[in-house]
């Protein structure tokens, strides 16, 4: 399986309530949808190599579609011989598209991402745009496998509104998403910062494919240093490496479960630090927080992380 289809397989085994499965679903519909007529009847095609994804969107049009919906499996004859899940919705499709915010009463695609209820909490709304674009992922995204070398991660759109409304949306989170016209008919919005990267797949709630990711890169990065480096200590090395991902892995828990809040600003700001230099020792990170305006001590890194690692004991992720 790549790693792409085993990040979407993550985002869609999430349990979402009323409000941010109907924000996922509208991504996913708005990019991968195919209306259909068909003897006088609206069809809705949804597809995907994916029988986990397949069964779990299934599920979400059940509990919000007032139809028929049917379910079938079709395979290529390539040599691989994959099969594609095609859920297929018959019945008020113009009805549920507009239920959704993907059509205007006009019948006209809507581009931008509307919630379907007023939401004056900007983290609950922030909730809700984080679904959505889990949606638009599992519809249109890939993303390389950290065992290369060449980080990349990209959204296909068959229109250039769609692509630049995206970008507009994302860059507003702090990411730095390029577009790419690939051909007349297709355009690519795409990061390739590893922590660009990284960072977009929190985002869309895949925690296990963060920590595959931030694994695979740091083990890369420390193996570079020591060859570029050779008075390098491999000991002391490892043991700050085995430190730093313990310590992502507790603040990856604490990220999922949204608590974060229940740190100090410090404590906060330590995380931030912590997963931007995974391998970074003790005293580097008590400079590198003295130099941005939070005074502590090498002892006080320390007890910060104390409080981290008790916080996520809390969590399982």
């Amino acid at each position: 399986m790549s790693f792409a289809l085993t990040v979407k397989e993550e985002v869609i085994s999430h349990t979402f309530d009323d409000e941010l499965g109907k924000a996922f679903l509208a991504g996913f519909i708005k990019y991968n949808g195919d209306l259909i007529w068909s003897s006088g009847n609206e069809k809705l095609k949804l597809t995907s190599i994916s029988n986990k994804i397949a069964r779990s969107i299934f599920g979400l049009c059940k509990k919000m579609f007032d139809g028929h919906i049917e379910i079938s499996v079709s395979q290529t004859q390539t040599l691989k011989q994959n099969k594609t899940f095609q859920i297929t919705l018959i019945g008020k499709i113009s009805e549920f598209l507009k239920s959704l915010n993907i059509w205007d009463e006009n019948g006209i695609k809507v581009i931008e991402f509307k919630p379907l209820k007023q939401q004056k909490d900007k983290e609950e709304l922030t909730k809700l745009k984080r679904a959505y674009m889990a949606g638009v992922f599992v519809a249109v995204g890939s993303v390389n496998s950290p065992e290369t070398t060449n980080y990349h991660l990209e959204l296909q759109f068959k229109d250039e509104e769609s692509a630049v409304y995206v970008i507009a949306l994302m860059n507003k989170y702090g990411f730095d998403f390029k577009i790419l016209k690939r051909n007349e008919k297709l355009f690519i919005c795409y990061i390739k910062k590893a922590i660009m990267v990284s960072d977009f797949l929190k985002f869309i709630d895949a925690y296990q494919a963060v920590m595959n990711f931030e694994n695979e890169r740091i083990m890369r990065d420390v193996s570079n240093n020591v060859n570029r480096v050779n008075n390098i200590d491999i000991s002391n090395e490892k043991k700050t490496l085995s430190a730093g991902l313990k310590q992502i892995d507790q603040i990856s828990k604490i990220q999922a479960n949204l608590a974060t809040k229940r740190l100090s600003e410090k404590a906060a700001y330590l995380c931030d630090l912590r997963i931007q230099n995974p391998n970074a020792s003790y005293a580097e990170l008590t400079e590198l927080m003295n130099e941005n305006g939070y005074e502590i001590t090498k002892s006080g890194v320390s007890n910060l992380f104390k409080i981290i690692e008790k916080l996520s004991l809390e969590f399982k992720i």
